[in-house]
């Protein structure tokens, strides 16, 4: 679930950027890696908690879209019961109601009906008020998942003052987000390969996926995401890992606090999937999907490769990244088997789920930072994480007035 932002241009679908795997030499595109049908390899191994989630993501969207007034609380997906626990501000119209019955007997699933305090839509503005004051000491507030008040992160030695907003708050301690062969692309550039800035002193990202923009039917622009951490303020140039030149990325939106830029290219819709330089192939993006708390997603960066189990916890979350800027829309979720989530040098990189068809993706959300050090495992790399933060794709899309790509 997302709240939705009114865009001054076209409506945009949701999109992230990703992240890439040390492929071949450049080349045709026909060169790269393509379809891998084991079960076991990259995100395939996902392929039953995806189709699982897939009744309740859909029944998920749905009412998000039926939320015409804006007093949907809260929803979580409980996987393995197939249950959808839904909160709603008030009493929910008939149409809610109508819904619910249809989701049950048509898709077999458990719909858990509750009232909540607040709406999402009510507390994602009380936190984007707070850009302009945030306090000292604070690093995340958000949503509770119910809609019963705020969630506020602050740093060690800190406490928040709750005068500051004017429903409940729960305060935990919590540090900042650390800003986190895919390494040799070549045109047209898929999400997940490697991108560094073409700048001194620039540091190694991970590409999003595939975006284009249109005036009516007519593609105007085309190009991929990456995040804008990797090169503030935008307008400058971006390579792959080899050296060759990717493309110029426009100077960052100042509407909106997405972390993100669009760098202009030749893309395509596939992103990268598999290992770093090991078991790497790539699948199609044929669609978007929201982000919910329960729901399962897999990340795929250039530097640690991909990673799945991955469950959200929160959503619509106002972050302070490493400390100096604003995110809006994150999501956060965790690896729940304690293992890697994601790493530095996969900031931009692609978060998605598995479509109905498991060889296919559909685009979640594009990877901003992280939390939780773990160890690495991975020939090579330093900084590794359990949990992961990612901007909510819609967001990222109307925030640069793009379309994703699709296959």
């Amino acid at each position: 679930m997302r709240i939705r932002y009114r865009a001054a241009g076209m409506s945009a679908l949701a999109a992230a950027l990703v992240v890439g795997l040390l492929a071949g030499p450049a080349g045709a595109e026909g060169d790269k890696p393509g379809d891998n049908d084991d079960p076991t390899a990259g995100s395939n191994a996902a392929r039953e908690i995806m189709a699982a989630q897939l009744p309740l993501v859909d029944a998920a969207q749905r009412f998000t879209e039926l939320d015409k007034d804006g007093q949907l609380g809260g929803v979580e997906l409980v996987v393995k019961k197939k249950t959808l626990n839904l909160w709603w501000k008030g009493d929910p119209p008939a149409e809610i109601r109508a819904e619910i019955e249809r989701q049950q007997a048509e898709h077999g699933i458990q719909i858990k009906l509750a009232t909540s305090a607040y709406s999402q839509r009510e507390l994602v503005e009380i936190t984007h008020g707070l850009v302009d004051r945030f306090p000292k000491g604070l690093t995340r507030i958000g949503p509770k998942v119910d809609g019963s008040g705020l969630t506020a992160a602050v740093l060690d030695g800190y406490e928040l003052d709750r005068e500051l907003v004017p429903v409940p708050v729960e305060v935990v301690h919590e540090p900042v987000l650390t800003p986190t062969s895919r390494g040799n692309d070549s045109a047209p550039w898929w999400a997940g390969g490697v991108t560094r800035g073409a700048f001194p002193n620039a540091g190694t990202c991970s590409t999003g996926f595939a975006i284009a923009r249109y005036f009516l039917w007519w593609e105007t622009t085309r190009g991929i995401l990456t995040a804008e951490h990797c090169g503030f303020g935008g307008g400058l140039g971006f390579n792959d890992g080899a050296g060759q030149r990717i493309g110029q990325a426009e100077p960052a939106p100042a509407r909106r606090l997405s972390d993100s830029l669009f760098i202009t290219t030749n893309s395509g819709a596939r992103t990268f999937d598999g290992g770093v330089g090991v078991g790497e192939f790539s699948k199609p993006v044929v669609g978007a999907v929201g982000n919910f708390p329960g729901q399962f997603v897999c990340t795929s960066g250039a530097a640690t490769g991909v990673h799945c189990n991955i469950r959200t916890d929160l959503i619509n979350q106002l972050v302070l990244n490493g400390g100096f800027f604003f995110v809006e829309s994150v999501a956060i979720a965790t690896q729940i088997n304690g293992v890697v989530a994601t790493g530095v040098g996969d900031s931009g990189g692609p978060v998605f789920t598995l479509a109905a068809d498991p060889s296919k993706v559909r685009a979640a959300g594009m990877m901003t930072g992280a939390l939780n050090p773990v160890p690495c495992q991975i020939g090579g790399q330093t900084g590794c994480f359990n949990r992961v933060a990612f901007v909510d794709l819609g967001f990222v899309l109307i925030a640069q007035q793009a379309s994703l790509l699709t296959s």
